[in-house]
């Protein structure tokens, strides 16, 4: 069975020892956001090359 996931999003709540690379994971496949408090940490993520997660500390964006 065939699936569509053309308008399907996953979100990561938590992008640190788990949460980075199953969002990593995801994001080969599927549109991608991943949620951390931690700035520093989204700011080295957006700062990746190939990065196709949208790394945010902003709750607003996971309502998309």
């Amino acid at each position: 069975m065939e699936e569509n996931n053309s308008c399907t999003t996953v979100c990561v709540v938590g992008l640190g020892y788990v949460g980075y690379p199953l969002a990593e994971a995801f994001s080969a496949h599927i549109p991608t956001i991943g949620f951390d408090i931690d700035e520093e940490k989204i700011r080295s993520i957006q700062k990746m090359p190939d990065n196709n997660i949208l790394a945010t500390t902003d709750p607003e964006d996971i309502r998309r």
